[in-house]
């Protein structure tokens, strides 16, 4: 008797569904939508467009003063290991030591050739360009390796001169790790001494930046 009594209570709620406003759902083509959003996007990537010339058109280098005088000083490469180095057998088994930590090793010791000496300059400082070039005419006459490093003079800038093409960009790291502070400075490998020499090359002339 209760179960013939169910549809009949059910009645009233159907009655409400049946009777409630019916909408269709609309949902917008994702096509037209990006139509819609293109010009946004594009106004996006011409800033950053913008932004990323402006940065490059800007790039310097690390930035050095001139140098007050001639000079030539002397940085020592040698390491130290902070960790022992193990020694592996063929079969790829620890074995033991090969070096032990606080070994010291001077990389000039393994070199079987010279590396090119770095002149680095401000291209944009009329004095220092001028004496740079007279300074790889006497390499190109020697036959020897040099590499051009540019600190201070602005991409832009140096777009503008002989130099455009023919330079890399003074890093940090290369900065740090020669202790180099002026320019002109021209870094090569003294194998006498066994150290890095950093000779210093005065003009007496400020830079134009």
């Amino acid at each position: 008797m209760k179960l013939k009594l169910l549809p009949i209570l059910l009645l009233p709620i159907y009655a409400a569904f049946a009777s409630a406003p019916i909408y269709d759902i609309e949902e917008q083509d994702l096509l037209v939508e990006i139509e819609n959003k293109k010009p946004e996007v594009e106004k996006e990537i011409e800033r950053q467009k913008k932004v990323a010339i402006k940065k490059l058109d800007d790039l310097a280098g690390e930035k050095l003063t001139p140098a007050p005088a001639n000079r030539t000083k002397y940085v020592d490469p040698t390491y130290v290991l902070q960790q022992d180095i193990p020694k592996y057998d063929r079969f790829g088994k620890k074995v033991g030591v090969l070096y032990k930590k606080g070994y010291k090793f001077n990389p000039i010791d393994y070199l079987h050739a010279t590396p090119a000496d770095f002149i680095i300059f401000n291209p944009c400082n009329s004095a220092e360009a001028l004496k740079v070039t007279e300074i790889m005419s006497e390499y190109e006459k020697e036959s020897r390796d040099y590499m051009l490093v540019n600190s201070g003079c602005k991409n832009k800038d140096l777009k503008k001169n002989s130099f455009n093409g023919k330079v890399y960009f003074l890093t940090a790291e290369m900065k740090d790790k020669f202790k180099v502070e002026h320019t002109i400075s021209i870094i090569y490998v003294d194998k006498e001494k066994k150290r890095i020499a950093v000779k210093e090359i005065a003009t007496n002339e400020k830079t134009s930046n």
